[in-house]
């Protein structure tokens, strides 16, 4: 059996690692697991998903109690808080306090480094990238590794014909710098739902 180490490690690992390892190191002295980094910062993020514990733990891949006990420790470091919503007093949505929007904002610039340093390539350089990402997450989402993907091409409004695409929900041609990867008005293409 070949080990892990017999094959070629791709760039992405190394990108991925090196990401992930400083947004660990500013989490880890916020006093926050990875997963509490990361309700920090889908919840700065904003919509979607909505703030529900079980949106959340379905868009970061856990089981509902895991998210329930991630949340009670953001509530008690007094980074969230639980409000009741007024059309279901049983549902409750959850929302960064002051001092969980500035740790999330610290958290989200982890990234900036990263952000820069794609800024710095040219513009078709970052539409090949961007290319190759999306269809890199229509892979993992078509395999199961994900379960949430809101980008352009998983969306049932998109429409492509070569080179050329369009988002039929907004009636609007789509440059490949337009593309999104988090869309608030994704809805799973017939193939992406399942």
């Amino acid at each position: 059996m070949e080990t892990c180490r017999r094959r070629w490690s791709p760039p992405r690992d190394r990108i991925a690692r090196g990401v992930r390892a400083h947004r660990q190191a500013i989490a880890t002295g916020a006093g926050l697991s990875p997963l509490q980094a990361d309700v920090l910062r889908t919840l700065a993020e904003g919509p979607p998903p909505e703030a529900l514990a079980g949106r959340l733990a379905t868009e970061l891949g856990v089981s509902q109690p895991t998210m329930s006990d991630s949340l009670a420790a953001l509530e008690a470091k007094g980074h969230v808080r639980r409000e009741s919503l007024a059309a279901d007093r049983r549902r409750t949505t959850i929302a960064l306090t002051a001092s969980g929007a500035r740790l999330a904002a610290e958290l989200c610039a982890a990234d900036e480094t990263l952000r820069a340093r794609v800024a710095e390539l040219p513009e078709q350089a970052q539409e090949r990238a961007l290319a190759l990402l999306l269809d890199l997450i229509g892979g993992l989402l078509d395999n199961g590794i994900l379960g949430v993907a809101r980008t352009c091409p998983s969306c049932r409004f998109y429409e492509a014909d070569g080179d050329a695409a369009r988002c039929s929900l907004l009636q609007v041609s789509l440059a490949p710098s337009q593309l999104r990867v988090n869309c608030p008005e994704h809805q799973p293409a017939a193939s992406a739902a399942g």
